[in-house]
């Protein structure tokens, strides 16, 4: 039991190392603090979902603080709680989603490879960003304040399931760097993070209906998981015309694109 334990925490130290920019040594046992070997990155993914709904469930706590505590009204009170949460992950989704954009302004493969590694961001960039921040803001703050954060951790949730499903469509675009490192993909890590989100979102929509502030008719239920998939949709099929597979850029791009989605399908079940 030892030694699964030990797995475990590696895992969580990978995932939220990854996804965060919180500290995570401590979650390692001494002998793997001191080991030169390098962390499963690709092994931790199970782990991926549960990150993102913690990420999400404490903007979300920062959200309603705001609101209900402080008296904030909702889109500063919002946009706040994102801006909280942009520090909490470092951009990480968002670097991606920027770089994406930035690569349509490119004709050919090998450009539009080489624009996505490139730290500046131009146009397309700051306007997607702009949009992804807008549309998700605006969501939430059309939102009653006691539902950011099942909303918010729902919307990490399905993100970083998304994104998973991008490497069992398209093969790594590069030898390198992120994407190489997910392919392929391991099947029973990929398993157990469908498994984890299929399960929590069944918990998340048995709480959403029964909550008086928001509507609990089907078709609402439905939409945030057909938002991530589409976004999943949409952007393997861009990755693959125009770069011939993924890379670590286009799972933030995914993973940005399904949380813009899930929030705005949202706002179809708050009451008029």
């Amino acid at each position: 039991m030892t030694g699964f334990f030990n797995t475990v925490r590696q895992d969580l130290a990978s995932g939220l190392g990854l996804l965060t920019r919180l500290p995570v040594m401590g979650l390692l046992s001494p002998a793997q603090r001191n080991s030169m070997v390098a962390w499963p990155l690709a092994r931790s993914l199970w782990c991926w979902p549960l990150v993102g709904a913690g990420i999400g469930a404490i903007t979300g706590g920062l959200g309603y603080v705001l609101q209900s505590g402080l008296h904030l009204a909702a889109l500063p009170a919002v946009t706040l709680a994102l801006a909280a949460q942009t520090a909490l992950t470092g951009g990480f989704h968002e670097d991606g989603l920027a770089d994406m954009a930035d690569s349509y302004g490119a004709n050919t493969r090998a450009r539009k490879l080489e624009i996505m590694r490139d730290s500046r961001v131009g146009s397309y960039g700051v306007i997607a960003l702009c949009l992804s921040f807008l549309v998700r803001a605006g969501a939430l703050a059309a939102l009653p304040a006691a539902t950011l954060i099942p909303a918010l951790a729902l919307a990490g949730l399905l993100a970083r399931a998304a994104l998973l499903w991008v490497p069992t469509c398209l093969p790594p675009a590069r030898p390198d760097g992120l994407a190489r490192s997910l392919s392929p993909l391991p099947k029973t890590a990929f398993g157990i993070a469908q498994g984890i989100t299929v399960v929590a979102y069944a918990l998340w929509a048995w709480w959403w209906a029964g909550a008086g502030a928001v509507a609990h008719t089907a078709l609402a239920l439905m939409l945030p998981p057909a938002g991530a998939a589409l976004a999943v949709l949409c952007l393997s099929h861009a990755a693959k015309k125009h770069l011939g597979g993924y890379t670590g850029d286009v799972l933030g791009a995914t993973a940005t694109l399904a949380d813009c989605l899930t929030l705005a399908a949202l706002t179809a079940s708050v009451h008029p």
